[in-house]
């Protein structure tokens, strides 16, 4: 939120700028660059002069595996206490970064350069730190957030449309969470990639969209940064969304947008959510190439780059078993984000076999 004429989420600094003022940042003499080798060969020319680790992409980098190959590259490069990491790339760049500087002789200095739309305005945002363990999401990690996040949307011109369109699922999110027209400005300005970029203030419409979501974000974290409370909203679609991404392994947006579907779908049945807000939020996903349900997640996963299968009773019981490893699970319960309205989102315990049971029969 705005501080003195500053974006601030927590204690991070939020700037929107272009990567090559980073040094700025940062003392590059005292600071180590974590990416992964597509974005060090795409955007390295505008990273500070500063040692580059690489490591995985993806969420094969959010391993433990990882996390001690990063700890033994700081080691071999004397990173010290006042040092610090620059985490440039994706959310599994910052998630892994994050949580070796936060460990790292008990912490040292970090900060992110999002170059995806996914991280920038969801991973990088928070200090949400983390590494997944035997395949269950982020059961690993920290609350530590970042010294400063510098947001560049000129580096999103890279993306291919399948990662734009994974980020879109959080954005969606955040305007289903948002009371001040989110929802109307996407469908207006932003119905697709395509109306972003062609359009003759494409940039502009696209630092907006980045811009409205951050400043949502940061709002949320600055009232619970701990997750105790308020920022549990942010969950929203993310119960069901990790049980389908545990089970299919398609990218994360993607389940995301599936379990953003699924909880529109139980808010309709279970909490009035009104028909129409629930067919606006489930156009958009559609328009933007998202699973607008849980069969069509399924039965698209191999497209998807996941695992080839088909909407059987089988893969549903699966990531019904999915939804125990659940980490707003509170004994037989789930702490669940469900939309009552645009703009209005509660949290509600729902017990773990009501919420199974639906994953079985929904859509």
């Amino acid at each position: 939120m705005e501080k003195d004429g500053e974006l601030r989420a927590g204690r991070s600094r939020l700037v929107f700028a272009s990567l090559a003022g980073a040094a700025e940042d940062i003392d590059p003499a005292r600071t180590l660059i974590v990416t992964d080798p597509e974005i060090h060969r795409l955007h390295g020319s505008l990273f500070p002069p500063c040692p580059v680790i690489e490591v995985e992409r993806g969420e094969r980098a959010k391993t433990l595996a990882s996390l001690e190959s990063l700890y033994g590259r700081f080691l071999e490069l004397g990173l010290e206490r006042s040092g610090c990491v620059f985490a440039i790339g994706g959310g599994t760049v910052s998630d892994l970064s994050g949580l070796a500087a936060s460990t790292w002789m008990r912490g040292v200095d970090f900060g992110f350069a999002p170059t995806t739309l996914l991280a920038m305005v969801d991973a990088s945002i928070g200090g949400k730190n983390g590494v997944d363990f035997r395949g269950l999401k982020n059961l690993i990690g920290t609350f530590n957030c970042p010294r400063f996040v510098r947001f560049d949307v000129g580096l999103l011109s890279t993306l291919p449309d399948r990662d734009f369109s994974s980020g879109m699922a959080e954005v969606i999110k955040h305007a289903v969470l948002a009371s001040d027209g989110y929802l109307d400005f996407l469908e207006a300005k932003c119905p697709d990639r395509a109306a972003i970029l062609g359009a003759p203030d494409s940039r502009a419409r696209l630092e907006e969209l980045v811009r409205r979501s951050v400043v949502l974000k940061a709002r949320v974290v600055e009232a619970d940064e701990r997750e105790a409370g308020e920022r549990r909203k942010l969950n929203l679609g993310h119960t069901i969304g990790h049980a389908v991404e545990a089970v299919t392994g398609i990218p994360h947006g993607y389940a995301v947008a599936a379990g953003l579907a699924a909880a529109l779908r139980l808010s309709v049945k279970r909490y009035a959510l009104p028909e129409e807000a629930c067919g606006r939020v489930l156009a958009l996903l559609s328009s933007w190439g998202l699973p607008s349900s849980l069969s069509e997640a399924i039965s698209r996963s191999g497209e998807l780059g996941g695992k080839p299968l088909e909407d059987s009773p089988r893969t549903r019981e699966l990531i019904a078993q999915a939804l125990v490893a659940d980490k707003k699970r509170v004994g037989g319960e789930i702490l669940f984000a469900a939309p009552f309205a645009i703009g209005e989102v509660r949290i509600v315990p729902i017990p773990v076999s009501e919420l199974a049971d639906f994953v079985k029969e929904t859509p």
